[in-house]
């Protein structure tokens, strides 16, 4: 939104959806991740250097500032960026305490554990370190000065609660979200993560070498674990142990998501550093021992000495630079899922979608589209029957393959596909987005109701059900007029204006009457909620609404009405209803007859996401 690339307060998916409604919010959020991945290369070159000597120090925090996973990561809005740098806070603190195991120094790592665990809770592990800084310094003293680290212990466990009030202030929800995390963790069908299956140490090594750390930086953290476990193996060990910890954590579960990874990354790239001024340090070494270099006076070999270190460290720099650019690069660009919501929205308005996406765009609230889980779960009859006028196929969804699986076959030949957004060689965000048109049309409708003419707008037709989410793959509309309390009663109306409509407050109400004619339930909006206003509808295009009412718990069984129609939203006097040439009562259309069964109020079970790409 700050580069204008977004222009308006919701054009982005509904995943970051607080944040677009309040675009300010937004932009300043994605400004506090950058800014606190920022300082936790600067906690590397400041803190780190007074613990494990500044040259390396540096070295590594300029390989983390140009480690392209990181800084793609520092570009979210997410708790990732942020718990790495809480991390990397308790982890210094905890070398503090190994260093100088003042009072002052264990209250702040106490403070620093607390605040990483409420960050994100896999940061709890963090605490071990602190433990054994404890230990490896007071060896056989330790028990006598273990006050100091109970307080530290009882300092990170308040801190923690004031991060995370709601442990205490709504424990039953935090309880239920952490077995629901923990769930999805366990079963890999509940959740698509990077890898799935247990114990999958070669993907992890895979990953780290090629996108977590990065060949140079691989190599130079392993240099670096063999140099300063025998230069000082106290720091060694608890520079260690975190990382180590939370990679043995993270690979026991089923489903892994590599981004759980990044709090690891700080100290391995620290280690990196040792390993480079090591082997920097040995190479000049080495150059000294030269007969041509022994000749040359002191000053000169120092500003040699001085250039080289110089020329090396770039070196181990060059081969980031590229992919950490491009990275921001990409970063920059609008996303593929924006672009194209955004051109159905302008190219296609008052059109259905169904779409492959957890999070639907929405401007002002209203959604376009409507997730399915899987497109080719329907055949296009299906679709048509559902009101969607259009698919939105998401590559993710087919394991980040741009062309098309046989299973979309059926789709494409029913169908046309009519744009595409995006793909691997795109230089867009997000995957490729291709749209679909199915060929719903005033031929094809799925609904044989006489057409009626209400004020300047005409409904070729409207289809009443129940809304229905049995399998979590997506909503559907069940041709059945049989409710019970909780249920969604819905009508799609399938509008069409014959001639440019003027503009007004067109507002469109649908009312539930009961047998002595009370209205017991009603919605009243404007057609599609104002999002398509009837004065832009293109005179002779098809165009579909879905109303939807949920049936309150308190409903009494019994048969009902159900009638609509169209009224202006300034004077209330509602526009005149025709069908044919025949004036209908009270200018509203008889939708049929609703029954509402006895029974316990129900609701549908939730769409199922998958996570982001």
């Amino acid at each position: 939104m700050h580069t204008g690339l977004y222009h308006e307060p919701l054009t982005l998916p509904e995943s970051t959806y607080f944040y677009t409604t309040i675009p300010r919010a937004f932009v300043w959020s994605r400004v506090c991740t950058a800014l606190l991945g920022t300082a936790t290369v600067g906690t590397l070159a400041t803190w780190g250097g007074r613990l494990v000597g500044q040259r390396e120090s540096l070295t590594g925090a300029a390989l983390l500032a140009l480690s392209a996973w990181a800084v793609i990561h520092d570009h979210y809005i997410t708790v990732d960026g942020p718990s790495a740098l809480t991390a990397a806070l308790a982890l210094m603190a905890a070398l503090q305490v190994l260093r100088r195991p003042t009072w002052t120094a264990y209250l702040l790592a106490g403070v620093l554990v607390g605040l990483a665990a409420g960050t994100k809770y896999q940061n709890v592990l963090v605490a071990a370190p602190v433990a054994l800084a404890h230990g490896l310094h007071w060896r056989r003293d330790a028990l006598v000065r273990s006050p100091r680290l109970i307080a530290a212990g009882l300092v990170s466990i308040a801190v923690f609660l004031l991060t995370t009030p709601y442990l205490v202030l709504a424990f039953d929800d935090f309880r239920h979200d952490i077995l629901t995390l923990l769930e999805s963790y366990s079963d890999a069908a509940l959740a698509h993560g990077d890898v799935t299956g247990a114990w999958p140490v070669g993907a992890y090594l895979a990953f780290s070498w090629r996108e977590g750390l990065g060949p140079v930086p691989w190599v130079l953290a392993l240099v670096g674990t063999v140099v300063l476990l025998r230069r000082d193996p106290a720091s060694g060990a608890v520079l260690l142990t975190f990382p180590l910890l939370l990679v043995l954590a993270l690979l026991r579960p089923e489903t892994h998501f590599y981004r759980n990874l990044l709090p690891a990354i700080p100290p391995l790239m620290l280690l990196a550093g040792i390993g480079g001024i090591a082997i920097l340090d040995r190479l000049q070494e080495t150059l000294a021992q030269l007969p041509r270099l022994q000749k040359v006076a002191a000053p000169a070999r120092s500003s040699r000495r001085r250039a080289i270190g110089v020329l090396f460290v770039l070196a181990l720099l060059i081969p980031s630079f590229g992919p950490a650019f491009q990275a921001s690069a990409r970063l920059s660009q609008p996303d593929s899922r924006v672009l194209a919501q955004e051109y159905l929205r302008q190219e296609w308005p008052g059109v259905r979608v169904a779409v492959e996406l957890s999070h639907p765009l929405r401007w002002g609230n209203v959604a376009q589209s409507t997730d399915v889980h899987y497109l080719p779960l329907h055949p296009v009859a299906w679709y048509r029957q559902q009101g969607y006028g259009l698919l939105l196929a998401n590559s993710g969804r087919r394991g980040g393959r741009d062309a098309w699986t046989a299973d979309y076959a059926p789709l494409l030949e029913a169908g046309r596909e009519v744009a595409s957004f995006g793909g691997r060689t795109s230089g867009l965000l997000g995957p490729r987005m291709s749209i679909i048109d199915i060929g719903l049309t005033t031929e094809t409708i799925p609904s044989h109701s006489p057409h009626v003419r209400l004020g300047p707008l005409q409904v070729l037709g409207t289809t009443v059900g129940r809304v229905e989410n049995p399998d979590g793959t997506g909503p559907e509309m069940r041709m059945v007029r049989d409710l019970q309390p909780g249920e969604t009663l819905a009508v799609n109306v399938f509008w069409m204006a014959e001639r440019p409509v003027p503009p007004a407050p067109y507002t469109v109400f649908l009312h539930l009457r009961n047998q002595e004619g009370t209205t017991v339930l009603q919605r009243d909006a404007p057609p599609w909620q104002g999002l398509f206003p009837p004065e832009t509808w293109v005179p002779g295009t098809l165009v579909v609404e879905h109303l939807a009412m949920e049936l309150p718990a308190t409903i009494t069984p019994g048969d009902y009405r159900l009638v609509m129609g169209l009224y202006h939203g300034a004077t209330w006097a509602r526009f005149p209803a025709f069908a044919g040439t025949a004036h209908l009562a009270d200018d509203e259309v008889d939708l049929g007859p609703v029954r509402i069964l006895p029974g316990v109020a129900v609701s549908s079970p939730p769409v199922r996401s998958a996570p982001a790409p």
